[in-house]
């Protein structure tokens, strides 16, 4: 029996070492979107990172990071505009979500980085000069826009996953956590003519 557990030992021992050195892309969903053969719009939605814990007004709140690139793969410029409702509410009356926006520029090179290099996490609940009220940028044609999307849960349920999905123009960011889903109406996408 002893053999068996040392070749456990140095089968997890060489694994973990192994794991810790592997890059991970991070990412979660890909959508591609053609409004014509010359118009087309890339969305990727990233897997969460965090998950820590932040007191704010007497609630608990669990933050998960996420990141999403937005490519404009046309040959005229994409207006981004995205905005979120101040609270966000799940079926379950106990549960709700705030959305917020960072000032911090989010890179490919922070990805491998713990919670994505995002720093002053809880700032983002207690200050709100911290973050961005929303989101307006325009896309130059083949280029894309990264960004921070950082969700507050009161009372989750896991895993929580978030992405955007667009649809005749409108964006929606649909959050699940555990079971609960919810998807968000909070801006658009539009080709400038």
């Amino acid at each position: 029996m002893k053999p068996f557990f040392v070749f456990l030992l140095i089968y997890f021992t060489f694994n973990l070492h192994g794991q810790s050195d592997q890059k991970r892309n991070w990412e979660y969903s890909q959508f591609v979107y053609t409004a014509s053969p010359l118009k087309k719009i890339i969305i990727t939605n990233s897997l969460p990172k965090g998950g820590g814990i932040v007191s704010y007004k007497g609630k608990d709140y669990n933050y998960f990071i996420f990141w999403t690139n937005v490519r404009n793969e046309a040959i005229t410029s994409l207006d981004v505009k995205i905005k979120f409702p101040t609270i966000i509410s799940f079926k379950s009356e106990e549960s709700f979500a705030k959305v917020a926006f960072t000032k911090s520029n989010m890179t490919n090179e922070k990805v491998q980085e713990f919670d994505f290099g995002l720093l002053g996490i809880p700032s983002l609940l207690y200050n709100e000069s911290n973050q961005l009220k929303d989101l307006n940028n325009r896309i130059s044609p083949f280029n894309n826009y990264l960004f921070y999307n950082v969700i507050f849960i009161h009372n989750t349920k896991w895993p929580v996953r978030a992405e955007y999905i667009l649809k005749d123009k409108q964006l929606f960011y649909k959050i699940a956590a555990g079971k609960d889903v919810i998807t968000v109406p909070c801006g658009s996408l539009n080709f400038k003519k």
